[in-house]
């Protein structure tokens, strides 16, 4: 599944976006239909040579680009506002204005006298089908957020208190509490869940499980006096995690936050919440605008690929299936975005008698096949999780995903392997191309592979994702794989 949860994961920016486009279609519309009728009957509303000819058109057009063109411009877009009052006294007003200047211009400048009366209605016209398309909206706001589309999951680590006070404080309309777990504190009974009614749980070595489980997406830690002096909770191990994290404290005792992300070395920008200071201190950059153009990047892509690589990969099915018969694809469960596991799809090259895909092909392996060492040195193995990107699961470009196995393994070697699940595993990436491609047989070449993924996480672009796609091409050829 497409992780739609994630594009919400920081703010609403998509659903602001999705609005004011929709408003600006609806204004098209309005324009447009009073345009045609003004000369016209009903009848001709599909005539659009009509509205074309008509002196509204370039009008039109207009006030849709000048509207269109406000959510570059405005900086109040990163959350909706379900409120009627900030409807008619900031989204009316930007149209308002939007439409009076032009109304001006036109008139005056370019000598288009329009009659008033078609001004007046179509304004009127204009008003009342956005004030239809708000509730529209509102009520697919409040069904994204019922069905955990637009929730952001927070696992909270801090006082009794000040858990209790924020369950009750971010509920949404459907009573639920976006603080789905937690750790206490200052109290060390964990028998409270009849009074919290969630589960809470203390620091231990299952706790990226738990998290896994629940599905968090944040982290929330309380910073007070008491941080400093008996913290059981290093914040370094919450930041080998892969989840974006957010330090508060009581706006008069920032000074701790200013204290821990210096400690730290920690970039961080804050903002204010219910008398409480936050600090987003490992926030990924794969949510918003840009990762839904990565989403529809990868689908659109994937299946030209597909289409381009499809007589390929007949061709390497019909070779395994003469030399070994079936199956031809194998799946192996793979750790993906926050290390949830789905399963992965790559053509079968090794010998299906003693076939164990837990144990990693190395060099001169005589588990593979004879067709298998051509497939596996061109990747022609791997081309089959086009549809695990389809599906959601993986990106054309990311960190390699790992057997079950080796995540646990490296996340105890290595420091902040982990992290390189901050976003969807890839068929290739900024570690392939550089050479890191196949096995990794030992920590060190493991280590480097992680070296450069985390590279990619922190500098990601679409501009990076089509570079690393072209030079993927390349390092095929260049890169052996055994």
């Amino acid at each position: 599944m497409i992780n739609f949860e994630k594009l919400f994961q920081k703010d609403d920016e998509i659903f602001v976006a999705y609005s004011h486009f929709f408003q600006s279609l609806i204004i098209l519309f309005s324009l447009y239909i009073t345009s045609i009728l003004d000369k016209n009957i009903i009848l001709d509303i599909f005539k659009i040579d009509l509205f074309i000819s008509s002196k509204y058109f370039l009008f039109t057009i207009s006030v849709f680009l000048s509207h269109l063109m406000i959510f570059y411009f405005v900086k109040n877009h990163k959350n909706y506002v379900k409120t009627f009052y900030y409807f008619f006294f900031y989204d009316l007003k930007n149209i308002l204005t939007v439409y009076l200047v032009l109304v001006i211009f036109f008139n005056f400048f370019e000598k288009k006298h329009f009659d008033y009366l078609w001004f007046f209605n179509s304004l009127i016209f204009i008003v009342i089908n956005l004030f239809l398309l708000k509730i529209l909206n509102n009520k697919i706001y409040r069904f994204l957020i019922i069905n955990n589309i637009i929730q952001r999951n927070i696992f909270l680590i801090g006082k009794f208190n000040t858990i209790k006070k924020f369950i009750d404080i971010y509920k949404n309309k459907n009573k639920k509490s976006l603080i789905k777990c937690c750790i206490i504190t200052d109290k060390h009974n964990l028998d409270y869940f009849n009074e919290l009614k969630i589960p809470v749980f203390s620091y231990d070595k299952n706790f990226f499980d738990i998290l896994n489980y629940h599905y968090i997406g944040q982290i929330w830690f309380e910073i007070d006096e008491d941080f400093f002096v008996d913290s059981k909770i290093n914040i370094e191990d919450l930041l080998k995690l892969p989840f974006d994290i957010k330090l508060f404290c009581k706006a008069n005792s920032r000074n701790l936050i200013k204290l821990v992300t210096k400690q730290f070395n920690l970039t961080s920008s804050n903002e204010k919440k219910q008398n409480y200071f936050f600090y987003s201190i490992n926030n990924s950059r794969f949510n918003g605008l840009p990762l839904l153009l990565k989403f529809i990047f990868d689908k659109i892509f994937s299946i030209i690929i597909l289409i381009l690589t499809g007589p390929i990969i007949l061709i390497a099915i019909l070779l395994i299936l003469i030399e070994d018969g079936f199956p031809l694809i194998f799946t192996q469960t793979r750790t993906g975005w926050d290390g949830r596991k789905f399963k992965i799809y790559k053509l079968r090259t090794l010998k299906k008698e003693n076939f164990d895909k837990t144990i990693q092909v190395i060099p001169n392996d005589k588990r593979l096949l004879f067709f298998g060492k051509f497939i596996r040195r061109f990747s022609i193995d791997e081309l089959p999780q086009i549809f695990n990107v389809i599906q959601g699961d993986m990106s054309l470009v990311g960190p390699r995903p790992h057997m079950i196995e080796h995540s646990k393994k490296y996340s105890n070697v290595i420091k902040n392997f982990l992290t390189r699940h901050k976003c969807n595993p890839g068929i290739t990436g900024w570690a392939q191309i550089h050479g890191f491609r196949g096995a990794t047989p030992n920590d060190d070449l493991m280590k480097k592979r992680m070296e450069y993924d985390i590279w990619y996480l922190k500098n990601w672009s679409l501009g990076l994702d089509f570079l690393i796609m072209f030079k993927t091409i390349f390092a095929i050829l260049k890169y052996k794989v055994d």
